[in-house]
């Protein structure tokens, strides 16, 4: 069958809030070129994502798949079945299918390729890590996954790194960096800060995330304790839900802070902006994580970071001392000296957050991120 070679799809797991703007991005650029670009979801939502997805806000083709959902072993990890898929691929037949990562969808691309000429690009952020290694069966694998792609989009240097590693020809690895709407959280968080009046003395720690024993907000904890024996003009608020929430506040009355902690729950991305807009430093203390786009919005809203040396995105957010700071958050000493330092130097934090974010207005973008697969796409394209 002759390929649709005006169309593009691209496959992932479900609607976000901080993908549809990239997609609609995409979208456009893609237009420019006469491509069509389609988006296929393996689920609409899934149970513990929160979000509230206004579908209507995408300006781009899509089809949510029928698929099953299945939990692994963790509470962070969900697999999608992508029913239908390769009916619809066959059906359809475009030119280039963008694919998640080394999921399901990709791995029934790879089983079709053997059968069809299926050119697919993977897109991800998986990095290597010496905490968590791959183990042998999933490294063979991604390598098989990677022999067959025609094209790789990396979320940052490290995924970049771990797809070479995997086999991966370093000229056809692009980087669309991982990123939000930065042009949002810039300005909606300026306007709040323009209104926003505190309410107290204290100065404001923020953390946003996922609550996970792999967020390691024990040893944040360990630090508030440390920075508490010292003063107590700050308050650390904790956005977000999780299955650590109970043990979190159970370990801050044990360590005699929790009138220095305050659990915020859930919040949407609308009242996000609130929570940055009054924050003096943002606390990101992952031990692991691929990314971290929370960091970007914090950065993007010029909120001064203090971040894990584990998180992938560290290596291009985060000049330390320039545009924001590095640690082991399993230092807690340090890390308590390094929070005390911020909230006494006004001037200076007010200079890093500004460095954060102007790096980011001029480096982590949606353009920026979407002209990565538009050089994945056009490569792959010329190869044949």
């Amino acid at each position: 069958m002759t390929k649709n070679k005006d169309m593009i799809f691209l496959i992932t797991n479900i609607p976000t809030p901080y993908r549809i703007p990239l997609f609609n991005q995409l979208n456009s650029q893609l237009k420019g070129m006469s491509l069509r670009f389609k988006v296929l979801f393996g689920a609409r939502g899934y149970a513990r994502r929160k979000w509230k997805i206004d579908l209507s806000s995408c300006k781009f083709e899509y089809k949510v798949l029928p698929s099953l959902c299945i939990k692994l072993s963790n509470h962070e990890r969900v697999m999608f079945t992508y029913r239908g898929l390769l009916n619809l691929v066959i059906k359809e037949n475009p030119e280039i299918i963008i694919t998640n990562g080394f999921s399901v969808a990709t791995t029934k691309l790879w089983l079709l390729s053997w059968f069809r000429r299926v050119r697919y690009i993977i897109w991800s952020g998986a990095i290597e890590s010496e905490r968590r290694p791959d183990p042998k069966l999933r490294r063979l694998h991604r390598k098989l996954l990677v022999r067959r792609a025609v094209g790789f989009i990396a979320y940052g240097t490290k995924a970049r790194e771990y797809m070479v590693n995997l086999g991966a020809k370093p000229e056809k690895v692009e980087i669309g960096i991982n990123t939000v709407d930065t042009n949002f959280f810039r300005r909606e968080v300026e306007k709040c800060r323009n209104k926003f009046k505190r309410a107290s003395n204290k100065k404001t720690l923020l953390f946003v995330g996922y609550l996970t024993k792999g967020k390691r907000l024990d040893l944040l904890l360990g630090s508030i304790k440390i920075l508490a024996e010292s003063r107590n003009d700050f308050i650390l608020k904790i956005v977000g839900d999780g299955p650590e929430k109970d043990n979190l506040i159970r370990l801050a009355n044990c360590l005699g802070i929790s009138q220095f902690i305050s659990f915020e729950g859930y919040k949407q991305k609308e009242s996000l902006v609130n929570y940055y807009a009054e924050a003096d430093c943002f606390l990101f203390p992952s031990e692991y994580d691929i990314w971290g786009l929370v960091l970007v919005e914090a950065m993007a809203a010029g909120v001064p970071c203090i971040a894990s040396i584990h998180a992938g995105a560290v290596k291009d957010l985060i000049e330390d001392g320039i545009t924001g700071f590095v640690v082991d958050f399993s230092n807690c000493e340090t890390v308590a000296e390094k929070i005390y330092d911020i909230l006494d130097n006004t001037n200076f934090v007010e200079r890093l957050g500004k460095k954060g974010q102007n790096f980011i207005n001029e480096n982590i973008t949606l353009q920026i991120s979407a002209n990565g697969f538009m050089q994945a796409i056009q490569r792959a394209v010329l190869i044949f």
